[in-house]
């Protein structure tokens, strides 16, 4: 989270705006003076609607000299909603309407919204960010503080809660800024310095691998997709390592690629829009060991990231090339912008030839996911049922949503190649679904592996209906959630 930003419990403060949930027994006037009540009262009786689940209204006046905003959140019969998804965008909805007012203290009144606090929390976060960076003028409507207040619950807990979410959100606010940023500015050598300055501690091991070192290592995926370009490609892994006394690794892998135009097999020019957000399953990697630095959670997790530029040049890598792999198997290239596969399996092979035992890839892989899930859901597929129902159950807790996609054996002999192990491309049908299942192959067989395609959950390339646009940082709050099981 932005360092002049702050979310704290019953604190003291003069807001310019408060929020209070609404139903038609307006119980929430009683946190309110006489004359605001008043007013409140009025505006409910002639807009009875306001007083609807899930409906945000904005009521501005001027009591004392003073102009203030009122936020009333309906919540007439929304208690059915507790803890759901529809809750969690009934919080984004309010954060989105102070945004849109330009508010710079909100309080907020927990008791009288009849929502979850961790759901509350979580919306109101997700919401409260925007990416200027490269704005001349600063426009920016982030709301600086936010003051939660409740008597239901012990000020302890309650700072306990704002803290975590303050850290994860730290983290995924991060991670959005890495995904927004413009492929000129982001290469693979400088998001290998961005995470050397941000993962620094007794807990931490950082390796780097440049191009020669991956040429040593036989890495031909990361090497072959990353030749084209005068910014050559890199491996970065970051180790976390909470619990000492346990060989028990998680490798969170993610895809790097800092710019996709397809390579030889060149995208249009609508196609390579948004390509700068390939490498947020890299960044999401990055952001889930960040987090774990705050947090401190007694595990262990390698991330590791690779990292190349996709474009086109007298160097590239071209179809019908056989490239040898980390693990020693060969691929028939079929297609150059088929090349997010091509860098996880190298990277996934090295995590487990680093001692990891468990797998999660993170990847915007494929528009053939996006096609079959559109932008709400990430595509799952694996090896290991028992783990993919938990992940499943994870996300759905901290409001994320996957949907799990099959993985039969059919669907891998579309990846039968005539003269090498595997071909990076299988027929036109499934594309999604054969991406991961090439993945698969690179995972040894006691190896668990969780493969998700957020090609269509990482990046809102259009404003959704509370004007949010740009990276999401989706994968890190249902990975945490996931550990946090573990450490349970």
């Amino acid at each position: 989270m932005e360092e002049d930003s702050m979310i704290t419990c019953n604190g003291s403060g003069n807001p310019d705006a408060i929020v209070l949930g609404v139903d038609h027994r307006l119980r929430a006037l009683a946190h309110v003076s006489e004359e605001e009540s008043a007013l409140i009262r009025a505006y409910t009786d002639r807009r009875p609607a306001a007083l609807r689940a899930g409906s945000v209204n904005v009521l501005r006046s001027v009591v004392d000299d003073t102009v203030k905003t009122y936020f009333l959140a309906g919540i007439e019969d929304s208690s059915t909603e507790r803890g759901t998804f529809r809750e969690f965008e009934r919080a984004k909805r309010i954060m989105a309407a102070a945004m849109r007012e330009g508010v710079s203290e909100l309080a907020v009144y927990i008791d009288t919204l009849d929502m979850e606090a961790e759901t509350l929390i979580d919306g109101l976060l997700y919401g409260n960010y925007e990416f200027n960076r490269y704005k001349t003028e600063d426009g920016s409507k982030v709301i600086k503080n936010i003051n939660l207040i409740t008597s239901g619950l012990k000020s302890k807990d309650f700072n306990t809660l704002c803290y975590i979410y303050s850290s994860i959100y730290e983290c995924i606010y991060f991670v959005r800024d890495l995904v927004n940023m413009p492929p000129n500015e982001l290469t693979p050598r400088k998001f290998v310095d961005t995470a050397t300055a941000l993962c620094k501690g007794d807990a931490i091991f950082i390796e780097v691998l440049n191009k020669w070192n991956l040429e040593k290592r036989n890495m031909g995926g990361i090497v072959s997709v990353g030749k084209g370009s005068m910014n050559p490609p890199q491996l970065l892994s970051v180790a976390y390592t909470g619990d000492p006394e346990s060989r028990d690794v998680l490798a969170v892998v993610g895809k790097g690629i800092t710019y996709d135009s397809g390579g030889l097999s060149l995208k249009s020019r609508a196609g390579m829009e948004h390509m700068k957000s390939d490498m947020a399953g890299a960044a999401t990697a990055l952001g889930v060991i960040r987090a774990l630095m705050l947090l401190k959670y007694p595990v262990n997790v390698l991330a590791v990231m690779p990292l190349a530029e996709n474009v086109p040049s007298g160097m590239s890598y071209h179809v019908d090339d056989v490239i040898t792999m980390f693990n020693g198997a060969t691929v028939e290239v079929k297609n150059t912008d088929a090349e997010g596969r091509l860098v996880l399996a190298d990277a996934v092979a090295y995590a487990q030839s680093k001692g990891a035992r468990k797998v999660i890839d993170l990847a915007t892989l494929t528009g053939a996911c996006v096609t079959a899930l559109g932008t709400v859901r990430s595509g799952m597929l694996g090896n290991d049922q028992e783990w993919m129902n938990r992940l499943f159950s994870a996300a759905a807790r901290v409001h994320e949503k996957v949907w799990q996609l099959p993985a039969d054996e059919e669907y891998e002999k579309q990846l039968q190649s005539e003269i090498a192990d595997i071909k990076n491309v299988g027929g036109p049908d499934a594309g999604a679904i054969t991406a991961g299942l090439f993945i698969k192959h690179f995972i040894k067989e006691q190896t668990s592996w969780i493969h998700l395609d957020i090609a269509g959950t990482a990046f809102c390339d259009k404003k959704d209906e509370n004007g949010y646009y740009g990276a999401t940082g989706v994968g890190i709050k249902t990975i945490l959630e996931l550990l946090k099981g573990d450490t349970q």
